[in-house]
């Protein structure tokens, strides 16, 4: 007889993004932009992310010591955001942190292996922005007075 498993109700309908540790994000960025044709939808401190079709791939530094080329997290798109920290931890999936933005809300998973994963919520799910945007070149940031 065939073991019956739980019923595992977090609403998946798809992937959110991917996203990548690579060394040197700037070498990155120009070989998926100017060879594979993706446009940089957003870019902060430490990541960037491209979009495909309707599909976005990060790209964030590799700290030191880091293995890279790798996978850093894998993001899956959930349908509804309330009660989902309930339904993850009824699955015993262990819960790494919460993050919320404007555009979306985040769960955190320890998955097999090592394997970090996100499940995101967007009210809108064709935004996919930056939180923190870089400043175009040449556009130095304000200093902050009140340091």
């Amino acid at each position: 007889m065939p073991v019956k498993t739980p019923p595992r109700e977090f609403g998946l309908v798809g992937f959110d993004h991917v996203e990548l540790k690579v060394r040197n994000r700037d070498k990155a960025r120009r070989f998926f932009v100017e060879q594979m044709g993706m446009d940089v939808i957003g870019e902060g401190d430490d990541h960037t992310f491209l979009l495909f079709g309707d599909q976005v791939l990060g790209l964030k530094d590799a700290k030191d010591g880091d293995a890279t080329g790798g996978v850093d997290h894998i993001a899956l798109r959930v349908s509804e955001w309330t009660g989902l920290r309930n339904r993850v931890a009824r699955a015993r999936v262990t819960i790494t942190g919460e993050k919320e933005r404007n555009e979306s809300r985040s769960l955190f998973l320890r998955g097999p292996e090592g394997l970090r994963l996100e499940l995101v919520w967007r009210p809108d799910p064709s935004a996919h922005s930056c939180e923190h945007p870089r400043p175009p070149p040449g556009l130095v940031a304000p200093a902050d007075d009140d340091e």
